[in-house]
C-alpha cells in the first residue's frame, strides 16, 4: 500500500520509503534522546505500507496502571488507544520526511549561480563583449525567451537572472520562516503528549511531570505513564530517555506562543496534514 501526505497548500511529488533507525538505548528500551534543536524536514512524506497499531492486553494495562498509580477505566483505555494510534499514523510520515537542509542548499546554489551569470553578462562590454553576444545570439533559441532582432541577449538574460535571484531570496526567507509549514522532528510526539494530558485532566487523573527531568528527582506520575506506554510503541516512535522524559513533557505542553523560547527552533504552528493519495494496492 502507498500513502502520501503533504503540508501547506502545495502538492510536491517525491518518494521516500520507511527507514527505521533506532537511536540510543536505556534500560533495554531503545529511545530517541534528541532534546536540542528539532530537525526541520520537507513538507512531503510518502510511506510504503500501513501504520502500526497500538493495543494492550489486560495484563499490560495492569502494568501501566501500576506505573501511573491509578486505575484506568475501559473508556479511558479506549481514549488512550485511539489517541496513540493517531500519533503513530502521523509519526511515521514525520519520521520518513526528508531533511529540509538540502533544499535550502540547492536554492542557495541557484541564487549564487544566477548572480554570477548576471555579473558576467552585465560586465561584458567593449568590442569583445559585443562580438561574443552577437555570435551567441545567432545560436540561441528559447521558446520561453523570445526577443526581437534589435534586443540585446545579455540584457534580457540579466533581467531573468535578477528575477531568479530575487525569487531565490524570497524562497529562502519562506523556507527558513519559523512558522513554515514543514514536518518537524518530534511534533507528532508533542501532539500525543498534549492529547494524553487532556484525557487525564478531563478524568481528574494526575498530570504532574517534573520540569527538572533528572534522575535525582521524581519524574511524576504522568511521566511514568508515558514511559510505561512507550514500552509498547514501535521502537522508532519512542522518544526521550527516562532521565529527560519529564522535561520533554513539560516542553510539549507549553502554549504555542511561548514554546519557541523554551526549545529553540520549534515550529509555532501545527502543520496541517492533508492526504494527497489514498491508499492503493
Amino acid at each position: 500500500m502507498l500513502e502520501c501526505k503533504y503540508l501547506a497548500d502545495r502538492i510536491f511529488l517525491s518518494v521516500s520509503t520507511a527507514a527505521f533507525v533506532p537511536r540510543g538505548v536505556l534500560g533495554g528500551m531503545e529511545v530517541k534522546t534528541d532534546m536540542g534543536r528539532p530537525s526541520r524536514k520537507l513538507p512531503i512524506s510518502r510511506v510504503v505500507g500501513s501504520s502500526p497499531e497500538f493495543s494492550l492486553t489486560d495484563g499490560n494495562w495492569k502494568k501501566v496502571e501500576v506505573a501511573y498509580g491509578r486505575a484506568l477505566s475501559d473508556t479511558i483505555r479506549q481514549s488512550i488507544v485511539e489517541t496513540t494510534n493517531k500519533f503513530l499514523a502521523s509519526e511515521v510520515f514525520e519520521r520518513n520526511a526528508k531533511p529540509l537542509t538540502p533544499a535550502l542548499d540547492l536554492v542557495e546554489s541557484i541564487k549564487a549561480a544566477s548572480n554570477n551569470l548576471r555579473k558576467e553578462v552585465s560586465t561584458a562590454g567593449g568590442d569583445a563583449g559585443a562580438f561574443a553576444q552577437s555570435v551567441i545570439k545567432e545560436h540561441f533559441f528559447s521558446s520561453h525567451l523570445r526577443m526581437e532582432p534589435y534586443e540585446q541577449l545579455f540584457h534580457a538574460l540579466g533581467d531573468v537572472m535578477s528575477s531568479l535571484s530575487s525569487a531565490c531570496t524570497q524562497a529562502l526567507a519562506e523556507m527558513d520562516d519559523p512558522d513554515a509549514r514543514v514536518f518537524r522532528d518530534g511534533a507528532s510526539w508533542d501532539d500525543w503528549i498534549r492529547a494524553l494530558t487532556k484525557i487525564a485532566r478531563q478524568n481528574n487523573l494526575p498530570i504532574g511531570a517534573s520540569k527538572a527531568g533528572t534522575t535525582k528527582a521524581d519524574v511524576g506520575p504522568f511521566a511514568r505513564l508515558i514511559a510505561a506506554l512507550q514500552k509498547h510503541l514501535p521502537i522508532e516512535a519512542r522518544r526521550h530517555a527516562n532521565s529527560r522524559l519529564s522535561a520533554a513533557i513539560y516542553s510539549a505542553r507549553q502554549p504555542i506562543g511561548t514554546t519557541e523560547k523554551i526549545k529553540s527552533g520549534r515550529i509555532k504552528l501545527k502543520p496541517r496534514v492533508k492526504n494527497v493519495l489514498s491508499r492503493t494496492r
